[in-house]
């Protein structure tokens, strides 16, 4: 009789620990997307600024936070880098060593790369930018799912209507996930710190 006390009490500790263990399963704030396809397509290569050739390849090893945006944006597109350089200094200020890259790909093909160099790092030295042609902008938007739409043209400068996320990349090249408006400083930083190993 006592042995199956003992059996029912071991049955029933088992229990609260796999429920334990399914309660503090860390969940990330960005949507996660069920695709097992690589960012960009096979056998792009994209010039940019840190590298003339930029592919999948260059994703390879490394997290990495995607937004699409122009230079000349008046709003969204510098709060968003802005936000990913908060991200990145709270990163240094508690000295964690997360391997995180920040690509920017202008969805202006007027943009040229020396434009978007200086405007990427404007906010981080380390933020890498893409220019793009007209065919390789819309394949990799339609592949990726990104809208985007000149809007207006004022004194030469253009105005885009564009898809306002980030979107994140595993060390394998992969697009797994988006991060939707409105983007949270925090949210970013503990999924880094969570659930990007």
């Amino acid at each position: 009789m006592r042995i199956k006390y003992v059996f029912v009490l071991i049955i029933i500790i088992l229990g609260i620990q796999g429920l334990i263990n399914l309660n503090t399963a860390y969940t990330p704030h960005y949507t996660k997307l069920s695709t097992e396809q690589a960012f960009f397509p096979d056998e792009s290569n994209y010039i940019s600024t840190n590298n003339t050739n930029f592919n999948n390849e260059s994703l390879n090893g490394a997290y990495t936070l995607a937004f699409f945006g122009y230079t000349n944006c008046p709003d969204y597109c510098p709060d968003t880098l802005m936000k990913i350089r908060q991200v990145f200094n709270k990163l240094e200020y508690a000295k964690n060593k997360k391997d995180i890259n920040m690509l920017f790909i202008s969805i202006d093909t007027s943009d040229d790369v020396t434009k978007i160099k200086k405007y990427v790092e404007y906010f981080d030295k380390s933020f890498v930018g893409i220019a793009t042609r007209d065919t390789e902008l819309k394949e990799l938007t339609k592949r990726v799912g990104v809208y985007y739409k000149e809007i207006l043209t004022d004194n030469n400068i253009k105005f885009f209507d564009h898809t306002s996320a980030i979107f994140v990349i595993n060390e394998e090249s992969k697009l797994i996930g988006i991060y939707t408006p409105p983007i949270g400083i925090n949210d970013i930083y503990e999924d880094i710190i969570n659930s990007f190993d």
